[in-house]
C-alpha cells in the first residue's frame, strides 16, 4: 500500500490510518504522558468495532476524519497506541458501589432481567458503559518531504489533550502492520543491490494479524483479516531468533523464511545459500504437518541433505579418519569423555594431545606432527576402522632408525618415499611401529646401563624421535605402558567406528561450502548420534563457513549470502561460550561477511546473550515460564506481551518484530504450503530466471 501523500486529499495518508470513518471511534484520550496515554471508552463503541482485544493497536487523532480541511499544524499527526489493559477512573468506587447493590436488589429466581438493560434505568446504564483502557505510545505518524513516516515516540502533547482514539481495521490497520520508514526503504535498496539483487526482494506474505488467542469477534468472518508482510531482505546478513514451546510453530516458521529467501533469489538470479542445522530431522524428512513434504522435496534441485549414517537420498556427514585425523581425534576425544578407562595415562595423553598441522616452516614441529599422524592411522587400522583403498602411511625417518628396526624378525621394509621419508601398506605399518617401539625401549636401556643420556632413537637434529607425545601413542598402538603392563589401548576407541567414512574422499565440510557458494539449500539431519557428535560436528562446520566467507572479506572479494539455520539452538550454543567462540562470533560480526544467523530454542534464557543482543529479527510463540519471559522482556516491547505469551499455546500464534518494523505485530502465521510453494517454483523456472555466475 502506497504511504506517499495524495495531493488531493487534505489528509493524505494521516486519514488512511484511522480509516477515514468516524464509525471506528471508540474514544476519548484523558490522560497522557510521553509513554503511555489513558482512554475513556464505552461498552457500545466497543460493540461496534468488534471488542478491543488485549494488545490491541489504537491510533489517536486530534482531527476529524468528517472535515480534514481545517487541520492546524499541531494536529498533523496520529498518535499509535497499543492496548495493555485496564485503567482507574475517578469515579470506579461509585460505579463498583452501583453495580453491587442493583444486583443484591435482584430477586431470587430472577438472575435474568428480560431487557436488554439488565434491569437498570437507561441513565444508571449509560453510566456503568464507560470504562478505561491504558495503553502504550509505540509511536506517531507525520507526514515527511510528502511521504508517511513513524517515529518512535511522542514528540509533544497537551494536557488538554483533544485527541479521539479510533480502532483501525482493514486497510487502515494493514497500512500500519506494513509500514516502513523512507530511510529504512531506501537502506534495504541500498543493501539488496549490495547483495547482487537488481532490485529489493518481493515482501512475503507471513500471516495475519492476530491479537488474542480467543478470535471469535477480532477475527470472524465479518472481519477483514489483515495481511502481515515481512521482507526477505531483512533476514540477509541478519540475526534472527524463533523462540517458543515445542509444537508452537517454530518449525514452520524457519521452513517459511527458507522458502522466502530462496524464493526471492530465484526471481533475482542471486545466489544466497542456506544451511540447516536439523536437530530432529524435520526439515529433511516429510511429515504429516507439512501435508506429507519437506524442504527437501519442495526445492529438490537445489537442497541437498546430508547424514552421519548411511541413508538413500543423502550424503555421508561423517568424516574419513585416515584422511581428516585432526577432526577424528578431537572428536573420538568428545565421545569418550565419560569412559572410565580415559584417565589411564598414555590413552588421555593420546586423546587429549590433537592432531592439528603446525606451520610447515617449524621443520622439526611438522615432522614429529607427520610422525603422530602416521602412528595415529595405525591405531585406527588396529581398532578396526576400515580404510580406504590402497591406503599407505608416510611418515619422515632417519636411516640410523630404519636400520636398528630392519635387524627385528618379521619387520616389514619400508619404501623409500622421498627424502628423508619412507612409506608403508596400513596394513604393514602397524607391525614396523611396534617393533621401533620396542627397539626404542631397549636402546634407553642400553643407555641407561652404560649410564649414557638416555635418548633412545634420535631424530636427524639430535633430539630423541621418540618424545612423550609420541611414546603416548605408541603405548596405545601396542596396548602396554612403558612398564610392559597391558592397557585398554586402542580398543577404548572401537565402538566408535561407525563415526567414520571409508568412502568419503573429499573433506565433507569444503564440500557444504561449496554447495552454499552455488546457491543451494544444505540440510544436515543431526537426529542420529550422540549430543557430543552434533555439537562438535556443528561446531567445526558453522567455523569453517565463518572462516571461508572472512577469507574472502579480508581478501577484498565479495562474501557469498549466505544463511545459517540452527534448530534446537539450545544444545548448540552455550551460555558461558567465549565471545570469541564460534557462535557467539557468528552473532556479532556473521553479517560483516554476509553471513545471517538464525536460531530457534524453547529456551531463550540459555541461548549466550551476545547472541540475544545482536538478533534484529523475532518471531515468538508460547513460553511457559518467568525465567524465559523475563530474559524476553529485555528486548524491544515484548515485556507487553507477557501474560499473552505464557497463556496463549495456539500452533503459529506469534509476536513478530522485524529489523524494518519499529514494533511487535501480534500475528498468525501461515502454515509452510509445500503444494503452492512447488507451483511458485515451477513458475520461476518457467520464467527463466537462473542464479548468475
Amino acid at each position: 500500500m502506497s504511504t506517499t501523500l495524495n495531493a488531493k486529499v487534505a489528509g493524505g495518508p494521516l486519514l488512511g490510518l484511522i480509516g477515514g470513518s468516524a464509525a471506528d471511534h471508540v474514544g476519548y484520550v484523558y490522560s497522557m504522558s510521553f509513554n503511555e496515554a489513558c482512554v475513556l471508552t464505552n461498552d457500545k463503541w466497543k460493540e461496534r468495532v468488534a471488542g478491543i482485544p488485549h494488545n490491541s493497536f489504537l491510533v489517536a487523532a486530534a482531527f476529524d476524519p468528517r472535515n480534514m480541511s481545517n487541520l492546524s499544524e499541531f494536529d498533523r499527526e496520529v498518535v499509535l497506541l497499543r492496548v495493555l489493559g485496564p485503567a482507574s477512573l475517578p469515579s470506579d468506587a461509585d460505579l463498583l458501589k452501583t453495580r453491587i447493590e442493583h444486583n443484591q436488589r435482584r430477586v431470587e429466581g430472577e438472575q435474568f432481567s428480560k431487557d436488554k438493560l439488565d434491569g437498570m434505568d437507561p441513565l444508571t446504564h449509560a453510566e456503568l458503559q464507560f470504562g478505561a483502557l491504558k495503553c502504550r505510545i509505540l509511536g506517531t505518524f507525520y507526514i515527511d518531504d510528502k511521504e508517511l513516516r513513524l517515529g518512535s515516540d511522542l514528540e509533544n502533547y497537551f494536557c488538554s489533550s483533544r485527541l479521539r482514539v479510533f480502532k483501525p481495521r482493514g486497510g487502515a490497520l494493514e497500512m500500519i502492520v506494513n509500514h516502513i520508514n523512507p530511510d529504512v526503504r531506501r537502506k534495504s535498496i541500498t543493501e539488496a543491490t549490495a547483495a547482487g539483487f537488481t532490485k529489493p526482494p518481493s515482501p512475503i506474505r507471513i500471516g495475519t494479524v492476530r491479537y488474542t488467542s480467543t478470535a471469535r469477534l477480532h477475527r470472524a468472518p465479518s472481519e477483514q483479516l489483515v495481511t502481515v508482510m515481512i521482507q526477505p531482505s531483512d533476514f540477509l546478513g541478519r540475526r534472527t531468533a524463533v523462540l517458543g514451546m515445542t509444537r508452537t510453530g517454530k518449525s514452520n516458521t524457519v521452513k517459511t523464511a527458507v522458502a522466502s529467501v530462496h524464493l526471492a533469489a530465484m526471481r533475482d538470479g542471486v545466489k544466497v545459500g542456506q544451511i540447516i542445522f536439523d536437530l530432529n530431522g524435520e526439515y529433511a524428512n516429510a511429515n504429516h504437518q507439512d501435508d506429507g513434504s519437506s524442504i527437501a522435496e519442495v526445492f529438490a534441485q537445489d537442497c541437498v541433505r546430508y547424514r552421519a549414517i548411511e541413508t538413500p537420498g543423502f550424503q555421508d556427514l561423517r568424516t574419513n579418519f585416515y584422511r581428516e585425523c585432526a577432526d577424528a581425534l578431537n572428536l573420538l576425544a568428545k565421545l569418550m569423555k565419560d569412559d572410565p578407562f580415559r584417565g589411564q595415562t598414555d590413552l588421555q595423553q593420546f586423546l587429549d594431545s590433537g592432531l592439528e598441522e603446525p606451520d610447515i616452516s617449524d621443520t622439526s614441529a611438522h615432522k614429529r606432527w607427520e610422525v603422530r599422524r602416521a602412528v595415529f592411522q595405525c591405531i585406527l587400522y588396529a581398532a578396526g576402522y576400515k580404510a580406504p583403498a590402497n591406503q599407505s602411511v608416510r611418515f619422515p625417518v632417519n636411516q640410523n632408525i630404519l636400520t636398528a628396526v630392519a635387524a627385528v624378525n618379521g619387520t616389514p621394509t619400508p619404501a623409500q618415499a622421498g627424502k628423508g621419508y619412507v612409506s608403508l601398506p596400513i596394513a604393514a605399518a602397524g607391525a614396523w611401529f611396534t617393533a621401533a617401539r620396542k627397539e626404542n625401549y631397549d636402546l634407553r636401556r642400553r643407555q641407561k646401563d652404560n649410564s649414557q643420556a638416555v635418548t633412545g632413537f634420535t631424530s636427524s637434529s639430535g633430539n630423541p624421535w621418540v618424545d612423550p607425545m609420541l611414546e603416548s601413542y605408541l603405548n596405545v598402538l601396542a596396548r602396554e605402558n612403558h612398564t610392559g603392563t597391558s592397557v585398554r589401548g586402542f580398543r577404548a576407541i572401537a565402538p566408535y567406528i561407525g563415526y567414520h567414512s571409508p568412502q568419503r574422499q573429499a573433506d565433507v565440510i569444503q564440500e557444504i561450502i561449496n554447495h552454499l557458494v552455488a546457491g543451494k539449500i544444505v540440510i544436515l539431519d543431526l537426529s542420529a548420534g550422540p549430543d557430543e557428535v552434533r555439537s562438535v560436528l556443528s561446531e567445526r562446520i558453522a567455523r569453517q563457513i565463518f572462516n571461508h566467507s572472512f577469507a574472502d572479506l579480508n581478501a577484498g572479494k565479495k562474501p557469498q549470502n549466505m544463511v545459517i539455520y540452527v534448530e534446537e539452538a539450545h544444545n548448540l550454543i552455550g551460555k558461558k561460550d567465549a565471545l570469541t567462540s564460534t557462535w557467539p562470533r557468528i552473532a556479532k560480526e556473521g553479517a560483516k561477511a554476509r553471513i545471517a544467523f538464525v536460531y530457534a530454542t524453547q529456551e531463550p534464557s540459555s541461548i549466550h546473550p551476545n547472541v540475544l543482543a545482536n538478533t534484529e529479527n523475532w518471531f515468538v510463540t508460547h513460553l511457559n515460564n518467568e525465567d524465559e519471559l523475563r530474559a524476553l522482556g529485555k528486548f524491544y516491547d515484548f515485556a507487553d506481551f507477557h501474560d499473552s505469551l505464557k497463556s496463549a499455546q495456539d500452533v503459529g500464534f506469534a509476536r513478530i518484530k522485524t529489523l524494518s518494523s519499529p514494533f511487535v505485530v501480534p500475528t498468525q502465521i501461515e502454515r509452510f504450503t509445500p503444494a503452492a510453494l512447488k507451483q511458485e517454483v515451477a513458475n520461476i523456472i518457467a520464467a527463466g530466471t537462473s542464479p548468475k555466475n
